[in-house]
């Protein structure tokens, strides 16, 4: 059985065959891999813009492209010499076809170059190309009875493409970390922090207002020997998590110095907002009738240095216990950043 590269009956040199196939991974593959997402593109924008049966043409369409584009590689390998030019293009088209389906819907986070989503999807198809049929031609030597053809590249090429997803995963999470670390070093502000041992940041989202941490109960943190927070305070009124993963969960955010110049009752004149001092903490109601028949959507403490902070519930902790939650803000101690990025990429 004849290997993927030998020379052919015609004498036309080796040469031609690998310059070929190298010409069809690194140009050709990148942009048939554009190929399925104008495709998209083009469905998306018929249906929502209202188009119905029309676009049921797209389907036939984008089949006949590929099938074209696949003669068109095939006579191009045939006639530089390559010995199984149907096989070759098969592969390195429906690696261009695969690469964007998995990473578009699969494996989305996995931009390891710069330019978006599109300019690495080009980018992976001509190195998965590549490396396919860089595995045949090592695989096929000439004196070999048995030749497995372009099956290793086909291995080589399925591998990778179920490997992207779990790339993907492990760039989100460096990307999350990185983000993270820069928001919170980044905060030019004092940020507030839920002093107790039962409460664990989790998230971290820089808003136009302030520095929003997310903190959820930690489970592991119940009947823990030493129960007094950070400053010796007694967590021992904490309200109890209601069940849930994330159910005992609550946004602190921490004020910009130009929020706190407008005062911790800001926004409280405006239509359908009520605020009343209750326990030397600010509550806020919101609803079309103030206070009367609306939940509480945040309290407001002053800490000691004079910043502000709010907490807001989330998840499915009841409002009223905010009051509870507020009363062990506080304001962050120098070089505390570093520990609170370390408890958030724990989680």
């Amino acid at each position: 059985m004849d290997g993927v590269l030998p020379r052919t009956p015609t004498g036309r040199p080796r040469i031609a065959a690998v310059g070929a196939i190298l010409v069809l991974c690194l140009l050709a593959a990148p942009l048939m891999s554009l190929f399925p997402v104008a495709v998209w593109d083009l469905t998306h924008t018929l249906t929502t813009g209202g188009a119905g049966y029309e676009s049921l043409l797209v389907a036939p369409v984008a089949v006949g492209g590929i099938l074209l584009i696949l003669l068109l590689s095939g006579y191009w390998l045939m006639s530089a010499g390559v010995t199984r030019p149907a096989s070759c293009a098969s592969l390195v088209v429906g690696v261009s076809m695969a690469t964007p389906v998995v990473m578009g819907f699969l494996a989305p986070a996995f931009t390891p170059l710069p330019g978006g989503l599109v300019a690495n999807i080009a980018a992976v198809s001509a190195l998965l190309s590549t490396a396919a049929l860089g595995v045949c031609v090592l695989s096929n030597r000439p004196e070999g009875r048995r030749q497995p053809g372009v099956l290793p590249g086909v291995a080589v090429a399925v591998a990778a493409l179920l490997v992207l997803p779990l790339a993907s995963e492990h760039m989100r999470g460096r990307f999350t970390e990185q983000r993270s670390l820069a928001q919170i070093n980044g905060f030019e502000y004092t940020i507030a922090v839920l002093d107790s041992p039962r409460w664990v940041p989790v998230r971290v989202h820089e808003v136009h207002d302030g520095l929003r941490m997310t903190y959820v109960r930690d489970g592991g943190a119940e009947g823990a020997p030493d129960a007094g927070g950070l400053d010796g305070t007694d967590p021992g009124d904490e309200p109890e998590p209601d069940g849930g993963e994330g159910a005992a969960a609550v946004h602190v955010l921490s004020w910009t110095r130009a929020r706190a110049a407008e005062g911790i009752r800001d926004d409280c004149g405006f239509p359908g907002v009520e605020c009343s001092q209750e326990e030397g903490l600010l509550a806020v109601y919101r609803g079309s009738d103030g206070r009367e028949g609306s939940g509480l959507s945040e309290v407001r403490a002053r800490l000691d240095d004079g910043t502000v902070a709010s907490v807001h519930p989330a998840g499915s902790l009841p409002p009223d216990q905010l009051f509870t939650v507020a009363r062990f803000l506080r304001a962050e101690h120098p070089g505390e950043r570093d520990a609170l990025v370390d408890a958030v990429l724990r989680r």
